[in-house]
């Protein structure tokens, strides 16, 4: 019997506090983020240092830190043992996505309610994933299109095509879930320390970002392509479908809200002009899938969907 976490009363009782508020996701970037270590003097006083600045050719819709813009645009060093790609490095390669996709995507789509509605059930799944401790970002995109995607270090993305496709909570929590799933399984990680770009590069460091330029960009290059065109291997999306089913299920919503959503996409597969068709696996076989992982689940007849709640934040805005 699995154990039930029930945190479906949390999101409950956050929904309902008006004090809350969450800005734009750019305005997460701006600020300083919070270290988990003690940071050196060193590092305080040349963060004090910095002076604000804009990404060139994204005008002021997205302000950001000169300092982080310039560490994208920079490159990452090589040293000589083989490590995995630290939690700094992931956040930073996260950022410069999070960049290209507003880049590419019409920017963030302008509804305050909306984007701090998803915040909300994205992040109380977050707490009950395997990596709760990260800082998620959620943001919806200005595109028709139907898409949603996870760069790494936290940052997932819905576009508002996909978003006005839902039909209750259950069902966005599913989706958000499977993005959450990607980062805590380091997937985007995982396919670049794998691919060609990085070659004969052992480890990707914050310390010697102002080395490699080339290779910075190469890197940023090869993971908006896998995410936004190639899309992540067949096993990996297998794999974030069934965890990212359990953390919704973790969360207390209804698992059956992924499988509701594919089949709605699966309906509209030829009439639908979305890359999710191309960047995914066969929507069919994933459907068939996760009927089969659902069926392991014995004590879900209850866990709500909230279409009410859904509808009241989102359908009727």
């Amino acid at each position: 019997m699995r154990k039930l976490f029930i945190h479906s009363v949390l999101v409950l009782f956050i929904l309902f506090l008006p004090e809350i508020s969450i800005g734009g996701f750019f305005d997460d970037l701006i600020k300083p983020r919070p270290s988990k270590k003690q940071e050196s003097p060193s590092t305080e006083k040349e963060s004090a240092n910095e002076s604000p600045d804009l990404i060139q050719g994204l005008g002021e819709a997205f302000g950001i830190k000169k300092k982080k813009v310039d560490l994208f645009r920079k490159g990452l060093g090589v040293v000589e043992a083989l490590q995995p790609i630290g939690e700094e490095e992931e956040i930073t390669l996260g950022e410069a996505v999070a960049v290209e996709a507003f880049s590419r995507f019409g920017g963030e789509y302008s509804n305050e309610g909306w984007t701090r509605y998803i915040n909300l059930v994205g992040n109380t799944i977050a707490e009950v994933s395997d990596r709760p401790t990260l800082d998620y970002h959620f943001a919806i995109l200005n595109s028709p299109e139907q898409n949603a995607f996870a760069a790494p270090g936290g940052y997932i993305f819905i576009t508002v095509g996909l978003l006005k496709t839902l039909n209750n909570e259950a069902e966005l929590a599913g989706v958000l879930a499977h993005e959450i799933a990607h980062i805590t399984k380091q997937h985007m990680l995982e396919t670049i320390r794998r691919g060609s770009v990085l070659g004969s590069v052992s480890e990707l460091t914050l310390t010697a970002l102002k080395k490699n330029p080339e290779m910075f960009a190469n890197v940023i290059d090869e993971m908006t392509e896998v995410l936004f065109t190639k899309g992540l291997d067949k096993d990996k999306e297998f794999e974030a479908d069934v965890a990212g089913i359990e953390y919704a299920y973790r969360a207390g919503y209804h698992p059956k809200g992924l499988q509701d959503y594919l089949q709605t996409l699966a309906n509209g597969e030829g009439q639908t002009q979305s890359k999710f068709f191309t960047t995914h696996p066969s929507t069919t076989l994933r459907i068939s899938k996760i009927k089969t992982l659902i069926s392991t689940y014995s004590d879900i007849q209850d866990l709500p969907f909230l279409t009410r709640r859904f509808q009241q934040y989102v359908k009727t805005s």
